[in-house]
C-alpha cells in the first residue's frame, strides 16, 4: 500500500488536513488542492504534502485514491475526473474510519461542544501516555495540532452528525455532549436526526451522555448519564467560574479545576473525567491535564488585549452554542460592556432557527450584524431582515445592521476602553477581529474622568488624601483626567455652590467623599439628577448605609448577627435624660461605645466605662451628629470585608485591624503613626469563608453597588458580629481597602479600572430599566 498517492480535494480544511497528517506520519503520500492558501496548506507543504491552489483537473496528476467531503460538490472538476479515472474514492468519514479501524474507538458526538471536549480527552489522554492517536476539528494549542498518528492503543476523533457520517463508525467508547435541531437541511426533520443518534448509541459499547439535555433524557439512552441535574449518576455541584476558568465537584470528586470557562464546559470535563476514570487514568493525572489544557482556537479564543480593549474569537454559529458562549464570556468579563460582531452561517440554519437566534444575544450589550454566509447554499431572499427585524424586537437600539465591507469601522469607533470585543460565527467574521483591533488602537479615545473630592464633612482630610491617591493611580494613556475639589464650606472654587460646566462632560465621575453631604447619598444624587455615570452606590444605598442604625435593622432581617446597639436621638435626649441613661445601663454593661450615626474614620467615637464617661461621650458624639449608637462591647478582632461590584461580587482577601482589642482612633488611622493593618488576615478558611458569606449578605441587602467595605468584629468563638458598613471606603496609603485587593495581586490601577467599568454597567443597567418604563 505504499505506493498509494492520496489527493485530497479541500486539503486546507481543518478536518480534511487532519486526516491528511496522519496518512504522512504513517508514510504515505499526499497531496491536493483547494481554492486559497491558507496557514494549513502551508504546514501541510512544510511536512510533505503537495499542495495545488485552485481545483483543476489536471491537480489529481499520479493520485491512485481520491479523498473529499461533503463539502465538496458533485461538479467539482477533480471529482469529475476521478470519476472518469474509475479511481477509488473515499468520503472523508471512510478514510477516518479505516485509519482508526486498528484501534479502540473513543467518539465525541453532538450538535455543539464537540471540538473542545475532543481536544480535552486527547490532551487528558497524551497527559497519562497513553498516547492516543486524534483527530480535532480545531487547532488544540496545547496539542499544536489537530490530527496525529499515535503509538497507544486508542483512537480519539469527532463524530461529525452534519451529514450522517457519525454512523459509519462503531465506537468502542463515545461521549454525547447534546442534541439539538441542527443540520435538518440533511436530515429533513427533527424525528430523522433523533433516530440517527440512537441508532449511533445502539452501535457503541461504552456511552456517557448529558443527563441535563431533555432530548437525550427522552430518548432513553443507555450509559453514564452527568449533569447538573438531579438524577444523573454523576451531579455536577457548587460550580463557580474564577479568573482562571472553573470549578465544581463531581460526585465523590470535589473541587475539580478546568482552565476553561462557562456552564458547558463544566458539563464537558465532567464527561471526559468519567470516560478517563473508567480508562484506569488516575484521578491526579486528569486534575493536573485539566488545568494545563489552554484551549482550541476559535473556541472563545482570546486574541488580543490593547488599550484595555480584549478581542475574543468563537465559532459558535447555532443559537445554542451562542448563548452558552456569551454566558461563559460575561461570566468571565463580569461587568464590562461585551460587544458581539455576528455573522449569521447558512441560510439554511438560520431558517431552521429563526426564533431561536432572536433570544440568544441577551448576555450582549451591543450586537453588530452583518450579512449572512451562504458557505455555498443559494441565498433565501429577506431572510437576513427577517432575523434582523426580530433581534431588534428584543434588544431596541442595542443591535444593528452594518454591510461587511463597513463592519471594521463601524464596530472600531464604537469602541471604548474596557469594552470587549466577540467575533462570533462560523464563516470568515474571524479575518475582521484584527483589523478591528488595529483600526481601534489608531484612534482610540480617552475617558473622561471627574474626580470630586473635599466636602463638608468632618472627613474632609481624608477625602483629599483618598483623592490624591487614587488620582495618581488613574492610567493616563486612557483616561484625561479632572479635579474637582470641593471646599470645607461647600463651594466648588470660584463658582461657589454651582457645579463646574466641566463636570457636565465628564464620561465617569468619581465622587471620593467619606460622611456626611458627600458619602451618605447626596452626591450621587446630584450625579444622577445631572446624568452622569459615577463610582460607588446609589444615593439610596448611600443614606442607607451612612445611618449606621438603619443599615444594622435591615441586615439583621438577612441573618446578619449584628452588635447589640440602641439608637439615640438628640431630642429624645434632652427630652428623656434620666430615662435615656436607665434604658441604656439597663441594656448594657460597661464598657460602652457610643458612636454619630453618619461619620466614620472613628469621629466623636468614645468608649465610656462607667456613668460619667458614658454622659461625656454622648455629648461628645452629639457635636458631630443628631443621631447615635450606643452598643455593646464585643470583644474580639476587627476584621474587613472588601467588596467591588454590581451583578458580580467579588470579595477581597480579608484585613485584619491590628489594634489588640484597644479603640482606634483617627489618628491611629491615618497619622504618622499608623496602626498596623494586616492582610490578608490570619483567619481559618472556614472562617474566611463565613465572614464573606456574611459580607455579601450585607453588602445586598443594603442595595450596593460598585464598592463598599464591611466591618465585623470575629469574637473567640468564631462568630462574626456586624458592625458597619463603609459605601465609599478610604483609599489612603493607610487604608485597608486597596490592601486588601493588593493582597490578592492587583494593582492600584486595576482597581480604578475595575470601579469605572462598574460605573458605566450601572448607568447601562439604569438606562436599559428607563427605557422599558
Amino acid at each position: 500500500m505504499t505506493d498509494i498517492v492520496y489527493h485530497f480535494i479541500g486539503l486546507g480544511g481543518i478536518g480534511m488536513s487532519a486526516l491528511a497528517k496522519i496518512l504522512l506520519q504513517r508514510g504515505r503520500k499526499v497531496q491536493g488542492s483547494d481554492l486559497t492558501s491558507n496557514a494549513l496548506l502551508k504546514e501541510m507543504e512544510t511536512i510533505g504534502a503537495k499542495v495545488h491552489i485552485g481545483h483543476h483537473s489536471q491537480c489529481i496528476g499520479d493520485a491512485t485514491t481520491i479523498v473529499y467531503s461533503s463539502g465538496i460538490k458533485g461538479d467539482n472538476v477533480e471529482l469529475i475526473e476521478a470519476k472518469r479515472r474509475k479511481l477509488p474514492i473515499l468520503h472523508r468519514s471512510e478514510l477516518l474510519d479505516f485509519l482508526a479501524q486498528p484501534k479502540k474507538k473513543i467518539l465525541v458526538a453532538g450538535t455543539h461542544g464537540k471540538t473542545t471536549t475532543t481536544a480535552l480527552l486527547a490532551h487528558v489522554m497524551k497527559s497519562a501516555g497513553l498516547d492516543p492517536s486524534f483527530v480535532v476539528g480545531g487547532m488544540a494549542r496545547c496539542l499544536q495540532t489537530n490530527g496525529k498518528e499515535g503509538q497507544g492503543e486508542h483512537f480519539v476523533m469527532e463524530a461529525d452528525e452534519s451529514d450522517g457520517s457519525f454512523l459509519k463508525t462503531r465506537g468502542d467508547y463515545a461521549i454525547l455532549t447534546n442534541l439539538t435541531d441542527e443540520h435538518l437541511d440533511y436530515w429533513g426533520s427533527s424525528q430523522a436526526l433523533d433516530v440517527a443518534f440512537q441508532q449511533f448509541v445502539n452501535q457503541t459499547k461504552e456511552l456517557f451522555f448529558c443527563y441535563d439535555d431533555e432530548r437525550l433524557r427522552r430518548l432513553k439512552m443507555r450509559g453514564t448519564s452527568y449533569g447538573f441535574l438531579e438524577g444523573a449518576d454523576l451531579q455536577i455541584a457548587n460550580y463557580c467560574q474564577t479568573d482562571s476558568g472553573i470549578t465544581y465537584d463531581l460526585g465523590e470528586f470535589a473541587g475539580i479545576e478546568v482552565a476553561l470557562f462557562g456552564r458547558h464546559n463544566a458539563l464537558n470535563s465532567a464527561a471526559i473525567f468519567a470516560l478517563a476514570m473508567h480508562l484506569n487514568i488516575s484521578e491526579e493525572v486528569i486534575r493536573k491535564a485539566f488545568l494545563s489544557f489552554s484551549g482550541t482556537s476559535r473556541r472563545l479564543e482570546l486574541k488580543t488585549q490593547q488599550k484595555k480593549v480584549q478581542l475574543f474569537d468563537d465559532y459558535g454559529h447555532h443559537p445554542r452554542e451562542i448563548r452558552a458562549t456569551l454566558q461563559a464570556l460575561r461570566d468571565r468579563i463580569r461587568e464590562k460592556r461585551l460587544v458581539c460582531v455576528f455573522q449569521p452561517h447558512r441560510f439554511s440554519r438560520v431558517k431552521d432557527n429563526l426564533e431561536a437566534f432572536s433570544t440568544a444575544f441577551r448576555e450582549a450589550d451591543l450586537v453588530f450584524m452583518t450579512e449572512i454566509y451562504a458557505a455555498q447554499e443559494t441565498p433565501i431572499e429577506g431572510l437576513e431582515g427577517r432575523l434582523f427585524a426580530l433581534l431588534r424586537e428584543q434588544m431596541g437600539e442595542r443591535v444593528h445592521f452594518v454591510p461587511k465591507d463597513f463592519v471594521v469601522e463601524r464596530v472600531a469607533l464604537s469602541l471604548l476602553p474596557h469594552d470587549v470585543v466577540l467575533t462570533l460565527g462560523a464563516g470568515d467574521v474571524t479575518s475582521m477581529g484584527p483589523s478591528i483591533m488595529q483600526h481601534y488602537v489608531n484612534h482610540a479615545p480617552k475617558l473622561k474622568v471627574s474626580v470630586l473630592y473635599g466636602g463638608t464633612s468632618a472627613e474632609h482630610a481624608v477625602s483629599c488624601m483618598s483623592a490624591k491617591n487614587i488620582v495618581e493611580a488613574l492610567d493616563r494613556s486612557i483616561y484625561s483626567v479632572a479635579e474637582f475639589p470641593i471646599t470645607r464650606e461647600g463651594d466648588w472654587g470660584s463658582l461657589g455652590k454651582i457645579p463646574p460646566k466641566e463636570l457636565l462632560d465628564s464620561d465617569v465621575c468619581i465622587p471620593v467623599f467619606h460622611g456626611p453631604q458627600g458619602e451618605d447619598g447626596m452626591v450621587a444624587a446630584l450625579l444622577d439628577a445631572l446624568d452622569i455615570p459615577y463610582v460607588g452606590c446609589d444615593y439610596r444605598s448611600g443614606a442607607v448605609c451612612m445611618q449606621k442604625g438603619w443599615s444594622k435593622e435591615i441586615v439583621s432581617h438577612y441573618n446578619v448577627p449584628v452588635v447589640p446597639y440602641l439608637t439615640i436621638k438628640k431630642s429624645d435626649y434632652r427630652i428623656e435624660l434620666d430615662e435615656g441613661f436607665q434604658r441604656i445601663m439597663d441594656t448594657f454593661s460597661f464598657p460602652i461605645w457610643v458612636k454619630p450615626a453618619h461619620l466614620g474614620s472613628s469621629i466623636g467615637v468614645s468608649s465610656a466605662q462607667d456613668l460619667e464617661e458614658l454622659k461625656t461621650a454622648m455629648e461628645c458624639a452629639f457635636l458631630y451628629d443628631h443621631v447615635l449608637l450606643v452598643e455593646k462591647h464585643i470583644e474580639g478582632r476587627q476584621i474587613e470585608f472588601g467588596i467591588m461590584g454590581n451583578e458580580y461580587l467579588q470579595i477581597a482577601s480579608p484585613a485584619e485591624i491590628v489594634n489588640h482589642g484597644a479603640f482606634v482612633a483617627y489618628d491611629k488611622k491615618y497619622g504618622a503613626g499608623a496602626m498596623k493593618i494586616r492582610a490578608p488576615a490570619d483567619i481559618t478558611r472556614t472562617e474566611k469563608e463565613r465572614g464573606c458569606e456574611l459580607a455579601k449578605r450585607v453588602f445586598l441587602a443594603l442595595g450596593c453597588s460598585g464598592l463598599a467595605r464591611v466591618d465585623f468584629f470575629l469574637d473567640s468563638q468564631g462568630s462574626y458580629w456586624f458592625n458597619e458598613i463603609n459605601p465609599f471606603p478610604g483609599f489612603t496609603t493607610t487604608s485597608a481597602f486597596p490592601m486588601m485587593w493588593e493582597a490578592m495581586g492587583m494593582t492600584r490601577e486595576t482597581i480604578n479600572d475595575v470601579l469605572i467599568f462598574l460605573a458605566l454597567h450601572k448607568k447601562r443597567h439604569l438606562k436599559a430599566i428607563r427605557g422599558r418604563q
